[in-house]
């Protein structure tokens, strides 16, 4: 089972903060602090999705982080050694060569432990298809190996090895390449939040897809639903991980847990400012555990993308639902050092590796 832990200040409702309202919740160090117990739990990623490029209007929300998503992943690498990152950037708000450069420096500076949450723009699919396209190729403008560093012959790197785009589309002219050497995990991961308007884009790019579903018996549907769409779009599904959004409300007996799910009802305007959405699970947290083997055993779905709605209550995930986890065997050590390693993702190959290499 994979694990991915949505990062906020307080937690996913909006009422939250008036639980923790002291200021230091909205600085670096408590922010690093939940990564911290996230690694330590044995997450495999942290999630920043801030507003999903929405920009705020009337309110500064108490859900979105209050640091630009991928200047905080950079920060927050240096102190976390372990743990993957995913930001969310939308293609409306960069130009193709910078996201990828953002995204490819974020790489090197975690060591091949970063994903990009693409957000799409509504409606413009093939404007959308030009630029993940675009970013995929710009990752690939180095060989592997084309730093060489030769002093004594004054070459640092290989020509050869060196890919100019030349790219002239109809929405993006872009020559390249990139001046950010290859990812240590060969690119970083793409992921998208799956909903009506980016299925057929996420069949086509999409490495990690985030389910947003409200029960679990409509998240397998959706996910079943996307499988046959990845299939026809000529990709298999062994290098997608299919990921549910949960709201989990713990406690220590199941009426304290209903009771306390009650009153982190979401009203109408609740709903409307939130960036995500996700099924939500009651209970104590042996309940919750089973909840979650339950749900894999289903079939469709390989992991979780956990919502705190407090940080209480996310608190309560890493030190008493982790051990249930743990207990059921759904949560064991990632091997590797990169995103993809603990994902187990294959390491793309670059287009102009030699056949043997590639294979």
């Amino acid at each position: 089972m994979y694990l991915g832990f949505s990062l906020t200040p307080f937690g996913h409702h909006p009422a939250a903060w008036r639980e923790a309202a002291a200021p230091q919740h909205l600085g670096f160090d408590a922010l690093q602090s939940q990564v911290a117990k996230a690694e330590e739990a044995g997450f495999d990623f942290v999630l920043l999705s801030d507003r999903l490029g929405a920009r705020p209007l009337d309110d500064l929300a108490p859900i979105a982080a209050p640091f630009e998503p991928t200047t905080l992943v950079a920060a927050l690498a240096t102190k976390a050694r372990r743990i993957g990152f995913l930001a969310a950037a939308a293609t409306s708000q960069y130009e193709p060569y910078n996201l990828a450069r953002r995204f490819a420096s974020l790489d090197q500076i975690s060591g091949g432990r970063t994903g990009w949450v693409a957000l799409p723009a509504s409606g413009e699919f093939e404007r959308d298809q030009e630029y993940l396209g675009l970013v995929n190729a710009l990752w690939d403008s180095w060989e592997d190996d084309a730093f060489i560093y030769d002093k004594a012959e004054g070459r640092f790197f290989e020509p050869d090895k060196m890919h100019v785009l030349n790219h002239r589309g109809e929405h993006f002219t872009v020559r390249g390449p990139l001046n950010v050497n290859r990812s240590p995990q060969g690119k970083p991961v793409i992921a998208q939040l799956l909903s009506g308007e980016s299925k057929a884009l996420a069949a086509r790019h999409a490495e990690i897809v985030l389910l947003q579903d409200p029960t679990p018996e409509s998240a397998n549907e959706t996910a079943a639903d996307f499988v046959r769409g990845l299939e026809a779009a000529g990709r298999r599904r062994q290098d997608v991980r299919i990921l549910a959004n949960v709201v989990p409300i713990v406690a220590e007996t199941s009426e304290a847990a209903q009771a306390a799910s009650n009153a982190l009802r979401f009203g109408e305007a609740d709903r409307a400012s939130q960036p995500l959405s996700a099924a939500r699970l009651v209970g104590t947290p042996a309940e919750i555990a089973r909840s979650l083997q339950q749900w894999l055993g289903l079939g469709q779905i390989d992991g979780f993308t956990i919502l705190p709605p407090t940080i209480a209550i996310g608190h309560l995930f890493f030190t008493q639902v982790v051990p249930e986890l743990r207990r059921l065997g759904l949560i064991k050590a990632a091997a590797g050092v990169t995103l993809r390693d603990r994902l187990g993702l294959v390491r793309p190959v670059h287009p102009a590796a030699p056949l043997e290499r590639a294979s």
